[in-house]
């Protein structure tokens, strides 16, 4: 008998000295006693188990394999059947028509890159839409686009109309809008958003007025929180889906239960997921980006933290239900998410534009020349030998992926980290799948829908 390597056990109830097993390649999870587990680890020594019926119904959860050659036949079809999933997911493109910004905020990706305040052109814009009709004409669902930046929504009347401009092209094509703003000009935008098939607007708010004000500076000082705020019931009334951002550190996260309060106060915690969500983003070590570095937390950290905040702030749970890397889903649907064998869409399902004419893959790398996939303006080219790694690049082609236990559900993290940090595409940006599945389950166990 062959203990599967993607096995992994929890303690799960003290008091009942149970363990949660899940099996991240065949999808199964049980609540399991002491003894069911001591078995389990006599077959993974090569003992012998004389309960076949125990046996019969491991083999059928995945747990066990009669060799391993059957669990590698497993692994192949489930890449398969995630090279399907992704077929019929849709390609994400993001366009920057500026990288120019309205805010200096503490943390920002485009720190160590040269300030430009340029804008796309009209030429640019219609290039970039040739390039996407013509590249993604095969895709079998309808890609959508995201404005970005810089930010995208600067209050002047020659932003305002080149914004326009893009919007109408991508309804004559087709294509849904979606933006990542800092949301201080939402109210100037919202007519010509009105215009656009919107599937969801990004705003960021990083704590209360006093907190996001620091944080997230307007250029020239003052207060921006109240405006964004305004913003977001603009966008509610008229009906454009919310995708409100928190980006936490240790000098904000104790502030979160205070914006959850103002939040649910306006009401926007009541309202159904695909009018308003949540999410909670980590400042991170990415090139330049964070100004403080000994406030940054570990993915680790970040959700531990939440978990004990939860605590002591019960608002935290209406406010935001963390994904625990998919244990919430184990727990509370009593389903585990299919095999991911790639985290990093870029130059796969994400590619981003700019407006110098430059192709990147995603948003972490946009604006390094180093890190640019090709050209759609005023010459319209792929760089080949830079994408195949992007396009190669998934958990069975990294070497220290292959042999790691929870490779199907890191699935090999940031390709742009990976690089920054090893030197290679192909290597691994690897996450704490274990202590954030503990964290998981301490989270939601009183909400298992699988039984002991």
């Amino acid at each position: 008998m062959y203990f599967s390597k993607y096995n992994m056990i929890l303690p799960f109830s003290e008091e009942k000295n149970s363990y949660i097993i899940l099996n991240l390649l065949s999808g199964s999870s049980d609540i399991a006693s002491e003894d069911e587990i001591n078995k389990l680890y006599d077959i993974k020594s090569g003992g012998d188990i004389d309960d076949i019926d125990f046996l019969d119904y491991v083999i059928d959860r995945g747990y066990v394999y009669e060799d391993k050659e059957y669990e590698d036949l497993r692994l192949n079809e489930a890449y398969e059947e995630f090279k399907e999933i992704m077929e019929e997911s849709p390609t994400q493109i993001l366009l920057v028509p500026t990288y120019g910004c309205n805010f200096s905020c503490i943390y920002c990706y485009e720190r160590g890159i040269p300030t430009k305040k340029d804008l796309i052109t009209r030429e640019a814009v219609d290039a970039f839409f040739d390039d996407i009709n013509e590249r993604l004409k095969g895709e079998k669902v309808k890609p959508y686009i995201t404005l970005f930046g810089g930010e995208p929504f600067i209050d002047t009347d020659v932003q305002k109309e080149i914004i326009d401009y893009i919007v109408e092209k991508s309804k004559e094509y087709g294509y849904e809008i979606a933006a990542v703003t800092n949301g201080y000009n939402l109210l100037e935008y919202i007519d010509i958003l009105k215009k656009a098939n919107v599937k969801e607007i990004q705003v960021t708010l990083d704590g209360p007025k006093d907190v996001h004000n620091k944080r997230r500076r307007l250029l020239g000082g003052g207060d921006s929180f109240e405006k964004i705020l305004r913003g977001i019931d603009s966008l509610i009334e008229n009906g454009m889906p919310v995708n409100l951002r928190v980006v936490v550190d240790k000098d904000n996260y104790a502030y979160l239960p205070e914006l959850a309060e103002i939040l649910d106060n306006k009401g926007y915690l009541d309202l159904d997921g695909d009018k308003f969500k949540t999410q909670i983003g980590r400042n991170y070590e990415l090139f330049e980006c964070s100004l403080n570095h000994q406030s940054l937390m570990t993915q680790v950290e970040q959700w531990a933290t939440f978990v004990e905040l939860s605590k002591k702030y019960p608002i935290l749970k209406k406010f935001h239900k963390p994904d625990f890397k998919g244990m919430r889903n184990v727990l509370v649907s009593g389903t585990m998410y299919s095999p991911t064998f790639d985290t990093c869409p870029a130059g796969k399902k994400e590619w981003l534009y700019d407006l110098y004419g430059d192709i990147y893959g995603c948003t972490a790398s946009c604006g390094r020349k180093d890190y640019r996939l090709g050209t759609f303006y005023p010459e319209r080219k792929i760089f080949k030998d830079k994408l195949a790694p992007w396009q190669k690049r998934n958990v069975l082609n990294i070497p220290k992926c292959k042999e790691c236990p929870v490779s199907l559900v890191c699935g090999g993290g940031c390709g742009v980290v990976a690089n920054e940090r090893n030197g290679s595409v192909l290597s691994p940006d690897c996450r704490d799948i274990k202590k954030l599945y503990e964290l998981g389950v301490e989270y939601y166990k009183n909400d298992a829908l699988i039984q002991e």
